[in-house]
């Protein structure tokens, strides 16, 4: 930690602790931080669970409240924060209200990358799929999470590509170009592949029913009034992270909204 000149961190030293051997509990202590400012002390314990129990001297703890206060006043917070955006509250609605009523909508979620990658846009398309908006959502995302989609009642497509392939290849190749070995190794070529896959992956799903797989998709909400009406998919808008790449080509050509947005949640 870089020393501040003047401040409560200016006497600042760091203490690490081994394992503790003789404890093979899941809570074992497998890491201790130890921060010490004057006459207050900060622990921190790791626990073998991957949790961090941190404990405040009775001055740390009077230095913790002390810098809240401070930062409420600059910046309010919480409480202060919700009751001052009530006011507003009233406005917002009534904007709210002229938009009910709108069509349901056909819309493709594009998605690249891991599980964290994808988990976000699941809960999205869960709300969608809800009233009062009523929208059937399509999640086109990579074969390997047709099932964790379809577990959460939402329409799998799938676009290709392997999400272990990909992130390897971006470990190995952390810049803006790819290494010489990958070159050697073929990599470039693979990901030039798995690339056009996912390309051609994502304007299918805009426009073929199925799920992308040859085989039935599942569609908890859809209703089957008309006889193979169900099974057909023009995308009305599409939502997408970056990294999936086809989302604006299929927009433009279709003449469709895009709306890109870049979460993830890290899996502990």
């Amino acid at each position: 930690m870089t020393e501040r000149r003047g401040s409560a961190f200016e006497k600042l030293t760091r203490y690490k602790s081994k394992p503790n051997e003789s404890d093979s509990s899941s809570s074992e202590d497998v890491g201790q931080v130890i921060l010490t400012t004057d006459d207050s002390e900060i622990q921190a314990q790791v626990l073998g669970d991957g949790r961090v129990d941190v404990k405040l001297s009775e001055k740390a703890l009077k230095l913790t409240k002390k810098w809240e206060k401070r930062a409420h006043l600059a910046f309010p917070l919480g409480e202060n924060l919700t009751r001052n955006n009530r006011n507003y509250e009233t406005s917002f609605q009534s904007v709210l209200g002229k938009y009910q009523g709108i069509p349901k909508l056909n819309i493709a979620i594009h998605i690249v990358g891991s599980r964290g990658d994808v988990q976000p846009f699941v809960s999205i398309g869960q709300i969608l799929t809800q009233p009062p908006y009523g929208h059937r959502v399509r999640i086109c995302t990579h074969p390997v999470f047709k099932d964790f989609v379809e577990e959460n009642g939402l329409e799998f497509f799938s676009i290709g590509g392997d999400p272990a392939t990909l992130m390897a290849y971006m470990v190995k190749n952390p810049g803006l170009m790819p290494g010489r070995e990958s070159w050697k190794a073929g990599d470039v070529g693979k990901r030039r592949a798995d690339i056009a896959e996912i390309l051609q992956g994502t304007w299918r799903s805009c426009v073929e029913p199925g799920n992308g797989m040859g085989g039935e998709r599942k569609c908890p909400n859809i209703e089957k009034s008309t006889e193979g009406a169900d099974r057909l998919f023009i995308a009305d808008a599409i939502i997408a992270n970056p990294p999936s790449y086809g989302h604006i080509h299929c927009a433009e050509k279709l003449g469709i909204p895009l709306h890109m947005m870049f979460t993830y949640v890290v899996l502990l």
